[in-house]
């Protein structure tokens, strides 16, 4: 057996509850490399969107392309989460993330170098590639580190790593904020370049390689094809909808094409049974159903609701994007001071429970925002942040830990790629479902006929409506003399606010629906000893 093998068992010592040094080593350089590669990917989900004027403006980028910028990432990094967790099993998975963060190092020095929007966006794509190798196997390789550990040893290692990623993920518009007033857009990738050079030195000197014995070897290339296209063709389908309409044809084709896909990735992995890419017997484990379920429900009520909270500061308010990063800077505290509470609340009472107080503090908070309206500040949206936050901080720390907690250690890839796999699918659906609401609310306020009686003609209520929902208020008024801009203006900010509440009361009701799952799915006997 080779040393980085013979690292990872436990020995005589620990079994009495000693760790020799070593161990403990090898361990805290797993669980740090990881965790700063984590927080590297998760914050450049969010560290763009406030610069997006910035780069449009240097760059020439139309709407479209801007759109791209950001959903480039996204798209690429949630369809190759699942395959890169199952390929890392087999091959390695310690090769994986170090092939994703080399991917990811050298396509953040493209997207800084990057001549025009095009380059930026392959660029982008090719950073979503990396990150999605990086988490699809992070999680892995410190479930490996920590086989024979004691589990609460593991699930602190877990929490740090999710907890870093959460709060760099909160953090990003305040980060991309000043940097983009301060430096400027290119600069936002040029940081990742000296990280990424220290994560993989470090990960090639301390960090061992794990891997999956039993299925070495043996890649499930038709599992791979079809779960990749399928990611791909939902979020897609679900993030271009959102953005240009729902009856689109290549909307309705990327649904339609991503169903089927599914469909068919399902049947395929049925067929292979422990040989497939993901084991579907993972889905009979009610803890792991429960995890998957919480992380896919955790994005839809942050990353699901943040560009239309992030669209109402600036574009409605006027905040400056650094004065927007500190606003949400509020959840961000809030999740640092939970997240270890959560950790010692779950010592003392079920996870469970701890998981569905989490979920009932984010139902609280969306409550306290609900009846916002036009003439309400910035401080009117503080309590929800930061009891989202709260909420987030007792539960984010031990979802990954529950779904590679109840399989074992050797499948630790597959199950901790299956469940990221639902963090950026949640993104995308919450996007998708609160653009929905908000269209209807402001194409309902905003109709042709209300419009018309402020005098603004029919054959511009299309245009009102895109622009409100995007944010861009003074640009949609702007056309119109005085007495009507003030009228339209008063219009499209109370069918804006009153969109928010109505998304903000939609979340509350599925936080409160994920906080009774969490009771149900979530049991300690499905733990692997």
């Amino acid at each position: 057996m080779d040393n980085a093998a013979s690292e990872m068992l436990p020995s005589k010592q620990e079994e009495v509850g000693e760790t020799p040094v070593d161990v403990r080593l090898t361990r805290t350089w797993t669980t740090g490399v990881t965790s700063l590669a984590a927080a590297m990917m998760t914050l450049d989900i969010t560290v763009v969107n406030v610069a997006m004027p910035r780069i449009g403006a240097d760059l020439d980028a139309s709407l479209d392309a801007l759109q791209w910028i950001v959903n480039a990432y996204t798209l690429t990094f949630a369809a190759l989460l699942l395959t890169a967790g199952s390929v890392s099993d087999r091959i390695g998975r310690r090769k994986v993330f170090l092939a994703g963060v080399a991917v990811f190092t050298a396509a953040s020095a493209a997207c800084a170098l990057a001549p025009d929007a095009g380059v930026l966006i392959a660029s982008r794509a090719v950073q979503g590639a990396g990150g999605a190798m990086v988490l699809g196997t992070s999680l892995a390789l410190i479930a490996g580190a920590y086989e024979g550990a004691p589990a609460r040893a593991r699930t602190g290692a877990i929490g740090l790593y999710t907890a870093g990623a959460a709060i760099s993920a909160a953090l990003g518009p305040l980060v991309g904020g000043a940097i983009t007033e301060w430096l400027s857009w290119p600069f936002l990738f040029a940081v990742n370049v000296p990280v990424g050079l220290l994560i993989l030195y470090g990960a090639v000197r301390k960090v061992p390689e794990s891997v999956d014995p039993a299925a070495s070897g043996r890649v499930d290339r038709a599992g791979a094809v079809l779960a990749v296209l399928a990611l791909f063709a939902l979020n897609y389908g679900l993030l271009t909808g959102s953005e240009h309409g729902w009856s689109r044809a290549d909307v309705v084709g990327s649904i339609a094409a991503g169903a089927a896909l599914t469909a068919a990735f399902a049947l395929v992995q049925w067929r292979l049974g422990e040989h497939a890419m993901l084991d579907l017997r993972l889905f009979a484990i009610p803890t792991f159903s429960g995890a998957v379920l919480l992380s896919f429900a955790a994005r839809i009520f942050s990353f699901g609701l943040l560009p239309f909270l992030t669209l109402w500061l600036g574009g409605m308010l006027g905040l400056s994007p650094f004065r927007i990063g500190l606003v949400l800077l509020a959840q961000s505290v809030a999740l640092l001071l939970a997240a270890p509470v959560g950790m010692l609340l779950a010592k003392k009472v079920p996870v469970s429970a701890v998981l569905a107080l989490g979920m009932v503090l984010v139902a609280a908070g969306m409550f306290t925002a609900v009846g916002i309206g036009p003439a309400d500040g910035w401080a009117a949206v503080l309590p929800m942040l930061i009891l989202l936050g709260a909420g987030a901080g007792l539960a984010l720390p031990h979802l990954l830990d529950l779904a590679v907690g109840v399989v074992p250690a050797a499948r630790a890839g597959t199950a901790s790629g299956a469940a990221n796999s639902f963090f950026p699918l949640g993104t995308a659906c919450g996007v998708a479902l609160f653009g929905v609401v908000l269209s209807h609310r402001v194409d309902s306020a905003l109709s042709p006929s209300a419009l018309a009686a402020l005098g603004v003609p029919v054959s511009d209520a299309g245009h009102v409506h895109e622009l409100v929902a995007a944010g861009q208020f003074d640009a949609m008024a702007a056309p119109y003399p005085a007495p009507a801009r003030e009228q339209v203006l008063a219009l499209a900010h109370s069918a804006y606010t009153s969109a928010l509440s109505s998304i903000f009361l939609i979340a509350a009701i599925a936080a409160l629906l994920a906080a009774g799952a969490s009771l149900v799915l979530v049991r300690p006997r499905d733990a692997v000893a």
